[in-house]
């Protein structure tokens, strides 16, 4: 019998309880999560477990908090609409979940290359589709630190007033469903056909699309090249390499390009951590996922 309790669950403990989201059998995973959409039934058992654990709404905006989120949305973004934090940092702890699902999205991206064989190779040794998921993860990272920031009290660059608040609230968003959109490019005709965890990309697509979206209006933010400008701050700077952070696709109207390199780091660094089980988010945590 589970014990209830109102203590907030860490991120690690809660991928525990919810276990390899690739696991047929897993009754918190992708099958089951599909199987729930398809019969139009509500997901009760992963919902009476993030319930039992803790995970309700009205804890405090925290970076502990939104990593705990982050290991929800990294399977259904939808489970979360109703364990939205309370306080000031609520809003950017709502966008900054969303990098979950882009973390799952990237690592069935991943998968899917690395069995697939284009060109009588394997489609993961092809440069062009190393450079889109190399260019996600930078997104992924940039996304991660601009939320984790916020929710963490820290004000990037104050004398650009409401800069940063700008980022969050319409760049952030964007630059997670562009990166979305791209690896539905990289899927090709998979993304359409609803065979085993790459069925679930389109439901990662719509919910995050529906999360970022669907509750406020996002109208015209500031241009990438003042978001790059952020860059700089020490509240960023320090929570990830600065070029790696400068690579992001979505700052593509930087006036400086990040060094000679840098892609081919990303990249070995995104697959030294799927080969690993680690999240590809700041955090850099284990999960339960298989390879």
């Amino acid at each position: 019998m589970t014990v209830r309790t109102t203590v907030l669950p860490g991120a690690d403990a809660l991928e525990e309880h919810l276990g390899d989201p690739y696991d047929p059998a897993n009754p918190y995973g992708f099958t089951a999560i599909r199987a729930a959409r398809e019969t139009g039934r509500p997901f009760t058992a992963a919902h009476r477990l993030l319930d039992s654990l803790g995970l309700r709404a009205g804890h405090p905006a925290t970076g502990e908090l939104l990593e705990t989120l982050r290991a929800v949305t990294r399977r259904a973004p939808h489970l979360v609409w109703n364990r939205m934090p309370a306080g000031p940092a609520a809003e950017a702890a709502r966008i900054g979940a969303a990098t979950g699902a882009l973390d799952s999205g990237l690592r069935i991206a991943l998968r899917h290359l690395c069995a697939r064989r284009l060109y009588d190779k394997p489609a993961i040794d092809i440069p062009q589709l190393r450079s889109v998921l190399a260019g996600v993860f930078a997104d992924l990272l940039l996304c991660d630190a601009l939320t984790t920031a916020a929710v963490c009290g820290a004000e990037l660059l104050p004398e650009r007033d409401g800069l940063h608040a700008a980022a969050l609230q319409t760049f952030v968003p964007r630059a997670v469903q562009n990166a979305m959109d791209r690896l539905s490019v990289v899927l090709g005709a998979w993304f359409y056909i609803r065979e085993d965890e790459r069925a679930v990309f389109q439901e990662l697509l719509h919910d995050t699309q529906h999360t970022l979206f669907g509750i406020h209006e996002t109208p015209g933010g500031p241009e990438p090249a003042a978001v790059a400008e952020i860059l700089s701050a020490p509240g960023l700077s320090s929570r990830c390499v600065p070029a790696w952070l400068a690579a992001a696709p979505s700052l593509r109207a930087r006036a400086a390009l990040p060094p000679d390199g840098t892609e081919e780091e990303l990249y070995e660094e995104l697959t030294g951590r799927y080969m690993t089980n680690r999240s590809f988010g700041l955090a850099d945590r284990p999960l339960p996922d298989r390879p």
